[in-house]
């Protein structure tokens, strides 16, 4: 029971962070980059397109095994609470999240370049989070690789 209860308190705790940091983030993109995100992603669904430059980015790590395991490493604490375990769109913390998380494994995320993934990751987009300034260029490429494992899960 008293596990249960913990349990339960720390999911709470997560999603609560998960959505006060996503708040934060959103303030931080918006007065570092004004009117950005007005055009990106709402709430009413408007699809999240990275720009044509993002499309360019070549991923240094593209199929490199030791980057996809720091990218699931990193995957597991900082994006499936959101996005679930398996990359679904289905965390803990989506069930708070409007607009809700991607399934990170549908075609529609899969089938665009390493480039605009990075970008997305890079920049974010409320309530997803940049991971800009908590990550490393390296580590949020390693994500990137991880993404494309999860396709085949």
């Amino acid at each position: 029971m008293i596990k249960t209860k913990s349990l339960s308190l720390l999911v709470r705790l997560m999603i609560l962070s998960t959505l006060f940091f996503s708040f934060i983030s959103a303030l931080l993109v918006i007065h570092e980059n004004p009117g950005k995100t007005e055009t990106i992603n709402t709430p009413t669904g408007t699809d999240w397109i990275a720009p044509k430059y993002a499309d360019k980015l070549k991923n240094p790590f593209d199929g490199d095994i030791k980057a996809a395991k720091e990218g699931k490493n990193l995957y597991t604490t900082n994006c499936s609470s959101c996005h679930g375990n398996k990359g679904e769109g289905n965390g803990p913390a989506s069930a708070a999240l409007n607009p809700k998380p991607k399934n990170l494994t549908s075609e529609k995320v899969q089938s665009q370049t390493d480039g605009a993934i990075f970008w997305k990751i890079t920049t974010g987009n409320p309530p997803m989070v940049s991971w800009q300034k908590v990550l490393s260029e390296k580590e949020r490429w390693s994500l990137v690789d991880y993404i494309r494992q999860l396709k085949t899960k």
